[in-house]
């Protein structure tokens, strides 16, 4: 069955004795909350945002129905499949962000000051880690986990939809430098001194920068951090290639 709720000023929403963080800027919207006797799912609209185990009798889900509650859709196909991993499965775990900023799976520190205290969804693929908060893709990490581990990890199932980055994939040029290397949104980027002084195109994506000349592609890199982009237009002394 499922029923509708609005999610509080605090982002914090409360349903089936379960506490569920979906943020501040989701506060006010309509959500819906699709419970059985032993799972939880949040939608918004047809985007799923949370998955909780539960533990409800019959009578729990008949006193629910009765409070305006309906028959549910289908529920939603988030459990791992039996067996090993295919190793472009990706998947999802939420974790709880400490006050101090700490937090890690598989020894890799996911936090940071600027998330304590905040839940955090993780959605781990064969290579990169993405720290998502509040529906926002906050960071990329390279994962340590194996298709094994992830299946292990606790509250693993299949991931939702990709999540959203703070800004879309914009186009920056920079000049290599004399090392060859060029740095873009906090990040120093190698990509050889046989490219000094070239003006190259930075195309900023979610997970990786990608680094073209003349409209070919030089190298690819994992994208570690999301931070604003100061500065779009490349300066120093400049090889146009003629």
């Amino acid at each position: 069955m499922e029923f509708d709720r609005l999610v509080p000023a605090s982002g914090n929403m409360t349903a089936c004795g379960r506490q569920i963080w979906l943020g501040r800027t989701r506060a006010g919207q309509q959500v819906t909350v699709w419970v059985s006797a032993t799972t939880m799912h949040v939608f918004s609209g047809q985007e799923l945002l949370k998955t909780h185990p539960v533990l409800l009798t019959e009578g729990d889900l008949a006193r629910l129905m009765a409070q305006g509650g309906r028959p549910g859709r289908p529920s939603p196909a988030t459990a791992l499949p039996p067996g090993l991993l295919p190793a472009d499965t990706v998947v999802e775990i939420d974790r709880q962000v400490t006050g101090s900023g700490c937090g890690n799976v598989a020894g890799k520190l996911i936090g940071g000051l600027p998330l304590a205290g905040k839940r955090a969804t993780l959605r781990i693929d064969a290579s990169l880690m993405q720290v998502i908060v509040d529906g926002t893709l906050v960071k990329t990490l390279p994962s340590p986990i194996t298709g094994l581990q992830r299946r292990r990890l606790q509250g693993a199932r299949l991931a939702g939809l990709t999540p959203a980055a703070p800004a879309g994939a914009v186009q920056v040029e920079r000049v290599v430098s004399h090392t060859g290397s060029v740095k873009v949104a906090g990040c120093k980027l190698q990509i050889g001194s046989i490219h000094r002084g070239k003006v190259v195109t930075m195309v900023l994506e979610e997970t990786r920068f990608r680094i073209l000349y003349q409209g070919q592609e030089l190298s690819a890199h994992p994208r570690m951090v999301v931070k604003e982009v100061k500065r779009l237009r490349a300066s120093g002394n400049i090889d146009y290639g003629i």
